[in-house]
């Protein structure tokens, strides 16, 4: 699965399905236009408090946007709840300690550390990782569920 083709695919198409120019869909959501070009180049992957944004604005799925679950156009996501707050109730829900977490998916200690204390957001790269070793979606993992 090539994420990054999923998302400039993503991008493009809410920009077409909303009537949009780059530069308006920018402003919309809040984003450098720059930032948006490189998506649509597939050059990167946004941030992770970018592709939040970009979901909240267009009402979307992050896993939708990403390729992992198809686009629903009548969903209705909401926030109620932070990473870090689900990062910790997900490692007890499956009894998971933040070694084995890290000594099972290679993920660096202290970027553990920093999600459990409320300091980071995971990377995209990283969101990734966790949905799969957790077997969740990534909005669950963000709280937008």
């Amino acid at each position: 699965m090539d994420i990054l083709s999923n998302f400039a695919e993503s991008i493009s198409d809410l920009i077409f399905d909303q009537k949009l120019t780059l530069e308006q869909f920018a402003d919309k959501v809040g984003i450098n236009v720059s930032e948006i070009y490189r998506y649509k180049r597939k050059e990167r992957l946004p941030s992770t408090s970018n592709l939040i944004k970009i979901a909240n604005v267009c009402n979307c799925s992050i896993d939708a946007l990403l390729g992992f679950a198809p686009y629903n156009e009548n969903a209705n996501y909401r926030s109620d709840k932070n990473f870090c707050e689900v990062f910790r109730n997900i490692l007890v829900l499956n009894n998971v300690t933040r070694y084995k977490l890290c000594q099972e998916t290679k993920l660096a200690p202290s970027r553990v550390d920093d999600w459990y204390n409320g300091k980071r957001l995971p990377t995209v790269d990283n969101l990734i990782i966790l949905k799969n070793y957790f077997n969740c979606s990534i909005d669950f993992l963000l709280g937008r569920e």
